[in-house]
């Protein structure tokens, strides 16, 4: 799991320890560990800090579709027409979002995920330990953080589904990576059926039952309406309103949505780490041809389904549940193995190395900075904060979004420096295993 709530440096260090067993060896490395602090880390290090990066990215570049929801109703993220201003440098925000962001950076996030999956059951299997109980621990401790989150602070929360789809996948990390990868492809494909499925029977649906799916891609004013009013009520109601509906939410989120994406995005990231992908460990050739074909195959199906989506009026039966929501679901994939690609070359040919380290700082701590975005965003949008909820422009919240940015790039290197794993990463940590673990940094660790 480390490579979405990282245990830290150390952990990642632990397990590519190269394993007793070669056939599940992901990679051989040297026995030298540098500080992958440094300007110019050795070989081991720059591996281990380039998934940080990675993920670092992934963590920033998803705030701006979450700050869409903390915002604004989340109609909106489906059809940007419902409420607000679609006109101008508006409409290009919400168009540029949408073809650079919009699941994109999930697409990153939950391979890795897949990919952590192996790392951590390498690393307890190094030391002669069976992994299943403390992976089961530690899903289950993540399990409740995404319940507190959901109940206490946001609807809006991943971690209950990263912990039950983790769950899930866990039981195929030894099959072959073209196992994984198929698998993990055909459970992609089980929302988008769905959703075709949805589409092709509404004519024959009863009228209130179809009805009810146009509502749920295009409410009422009235139902915007009484969805800001909520946001704004005191902090005691909005914990009531959203554990009445967590159920029926639960439902929604995981049979019909996020579980087949996000699990098979876990299994394609577990055979993208058995072919060592993850890692710039792959020649400039195989990565550049990722970017290439990632993104300029990519990039231009996404903007073409905005095209098709404007073009029909963005009418539901076309827009969401025909073909219009199928190029963004699929090209998405497209564009983060693009993305992937750019960021190992990155790292194999020493591009900007100042803006690495810090991302790599960020990933280190990301489940920290993940419930950051949460506090931060519910605190000037929720009527118990600054109850700025369905009132801001996308201009507006583009801004906070750069600020938040700006934030965790300067105060992650800050905190990891000083400290060996960030607030969060620790207290899960010493969840899973039972015990203190060590917080801070010696002085030598702290200067490197």
């Amino acid at each position: 799991m480390d490579p979405i709530f990282t245990e830290g440096q150390e952990g990642l260090e632990k397990a590519l320890q190269p394993p007793t067993d070669p056939k599940h060896q992901p990679m051989a490395l040297p026995t030298e560990v540098p500080d992958p602090r440094r300007a110019r880390p050795g070989p081991r290090a720059r591996r281990i800090q380039v998934i940080d990066a990675l993920r670092g990215f992934a963590l920033l570049g998803i705030l701006p579709m979450n700050m869409i929801s903390f915002a604004n109703p989340d109609w909106i993220l489906f059809n940007p027409t419902v409420h607000g201003s679609f006109e101008g440098v508006e409409k290009w925000l919400w168009v540029v979002s949408h073809v650079l962001a919009d699941q994109k950076f999930m697409t990153i996030f939950s391979p890795l995920y897949g990919a952590g999956i192996l790392l951590f059951t390498t690393n307890l299997e190094n030391k002669g330990m069976r992994p299943t109980g403390v992976f089961l621990r530690r899903s289950l401790w993540l399990l409740a953080f995404g319940l507190l989150h959901y109940g206490l602070l946001w609807d809006g929360d991943i971690l209950m589904l990263y912990a039950l789809s983790g769950m899930a996948v866990y039981w195929l990390r030894n099959r072959s990576a073209v196992f994984l990868a198929m698998a993990g492809l055909a459970m992609i494909a089980v929302h988008a059926v769905l959703i075709l499925g949805a589409g092709l029977a509404m004519p024959f649906m009863p009228e209130s039952e179809a009805a009810a799916l146009y509502a749920d891609y295009a409410p009422s004013a009235d139902a915007i309406n009484a969805d800001i009013a909520l946001r704004r009520e005191p902090y005691p109601t909005q914990v009531r309103h959203r554990l009445a509906a967590a159920p029926e939410e639960a439902v929604i989120l995981i049979l019909a949505w996020g579980f087949w994406r996000a699990a098979g995005l876990m299994l394609i990231g577990m055979a993208a780490w058995k072919l060592r992908l993850f890692t710039a460990e792959r020649s400039d050739r195989t990565y550049m041809g990722m970017a290439t074909i990632g993104l300029l195959a990519g990039l231009p199906l996404v903007s073409f389904g905005v095209w098709d989506r404007i073009r029909m009026g963005w009418d539901a039966a076309h827009a969401f549940y025909g073909g219009g929501y199928q190029y963004n679901y699929w090209a998405s994939i497209l564009v983060s193995a693009g993305y992937i690609g750019v960021v190992m070359l990155a790292e194999r040919r020493d591009w900007l190395p100042g803006l690495r380290r810090r991302l790599a700082a960020v990933g280190r701590m990301a489940f920290t900075n993940y419930i950051m975005h949460t506090v931060i965003c519910v605190a000037i949008f929720q009527g118990f904060g600054g109850g700025l909820y369905g009132t801001t422009s996308r201009l507006e919240q583009t801004v906070f979004v750069l600020g938040v940015w700006m934030l965790q790039i300067i105060l992650s290197p800050w905190w990891m420096d000083r400290f060996r794993y960030g607030p969060l990463e620790w207290l899960w940590r010493s969840l899973t295993y039972g015990r203190m673990e060590p917080f801070r940094r010696s002085p030598a660790g702290a200067h490197g």
